[in-house]
Order: C-alpha cells, then sequence, then structure tokens
C-alpha cells in the first residue's frame, strides 16, 4: 500500500498527494450470511511496517470490522452502524496502537480510542499478526498481537442488534489534512485476511 507524502484522509481536499486506500466487504453478498448474524466474529490479518517508515506526527488508520451500511461507520452520523478499525497514535514521538471504535451510542461526530496504548506497532521490516475478536451482544473487544492478547474491555456500545456486514478495509494517515501525513513517500503491506465466528 502505497502513502504519499503529506497525504491524509480520502477526504483531503488540498493533500499533495493521494495515499492509502478504502473499501468495504460485504458478507452477504458473497453467502456468509452465517459471519453476518454471528454473535462473536474474528478477523485476523498480516501487516509489515519496513525499518524505515515514517509514522507521521499524528497517527493513521488500519482495517478493522464494521456492522451496518457501508459510509456509515466513520466520522459523520453513524447511528444505526459501527466499525472497530485500528490506529497509531504519536505520543510521546512513540505510535501507540489503539482500537478506534464508531458506535450508536456517539451520535454524530468522530470515533473513540480503545486500550490507547495496550500495544506498539513495530516498524521493523517483519510481518505482525494482529486479530480481534468483537462480541456485539457483550460489547466486548479482544486484540490479540503476534498471538499475545493485549486487550480486552467492552468497548463498543448499543450493537447488539446491527449485524456484522464485513471487513472495512481502511488505511490512511489522518485526520482529514495534510498535517497528518509521513514527511515523505511510504509503503506498508497487507496479508492473509481471516474471518472465523465464535
Amino acid at each position: 500500500m502505497f502513502y504519499g507524502k503529506g497525504s491524509s484522509a480520502p477526504s483531503c481536499g488540498d493533500c499533495p498527494s493521494e495515499g492509502g486506500g478504502q473499501f468495504y466487504t460485504d458478507f452477504r453478498s458473497i453467502g456468509r450470511d452465517d459471519l453476518a448474524d454471528a454473535a462473536v466474529l474474528n478477523l485476523s490479518y498480516q501487516v509489515r511496517f519496513p525499518s524505515d517508515w515514517d509514522f507521521g506526527e499524528r497517527g493513521g488508520k488500519l482495517p478493522g470490522l464494521y456492522g451496518g451500511p457501508p459510509g456509515q461507520a466513520s466520522g459523520g452520523q453513524h447511528g444505526d452502524a459501527w466499525s472497530t478499525r485500528y490506529m497509531w497514535r504519536i505520543r510521546s514521538d512513540e505510535p501507540k496502537a489503539t482500537v478506534y471504535v464508531y458506535d450508536p451510542s456517539q451520535g454524530d461526530g468522530y470515533g473513540k480510542d480503545v486500550g490507547l496504548g495496550s500495544w506498539a506497532w513495530q516498524a521493523d521490516g517483519q510481518w505482525h499478526t494482529v486479530e480481534q475478536s468483537v462480541d456485539r451482544s457483550s460489547g466486548t473487544i479482544a486484540i490479540r498481537y503476534d498471538g499475545q492478547e493485549v486487550l480486552r474491555e467492552q468497548g463498543i456500545q448499543d450493537v447488539a442488534g446491527i449485524p456484522f456486514s464485513g471487513i472495512f478495509f481502511s488505511t490512511f494517515f489522518g485526520g482529514h489534512d495534510t498535517s497528518w501525513g509521513p514527511s515523505r513517500d511510504v509503503h506498508a503491506q497487507f496479508r492473509d485476511f481471516r474471518v472465523s465466528a465464535g
């Protein structure tokens, strides 16, 4: 995945270059109603940041699960949708990891950090596996990083009646303006996306 110098969210109107990418998958459209209707769903994938990766000065997004209509699981109105993307946020010059949650309890506006600093993204040129388990009935989010549980928290609300929709593949620096972007062109890699129920 390419992230251009100074790039930010797809909504950035004055960024000097494009970066990252975003799309929604849909479990029901591929005949996987069992995943959509599951009470608990697990998403795992691998990500690799090269050793010269620039996390920027503020933060950025990484893929997660979502429920409800596409387009309502991020900034703005999300009364009938939710999402559990990851972020990196720069705190004390370190890229702290978090689950960035949107859910109906928030009304309009932006999301909330769940478990900020419970683990850290590694920029070492190696593949790292991150897994999220979302329990819609209890609101519990559990995270495993390279096989070790690093977070378990009731971090999402009012989603028991909103089925899983799919993977929200969303990665960019931001934020919505160039202040979030990297100081140079950078690349990250993703592979081995897996979803399972229970």
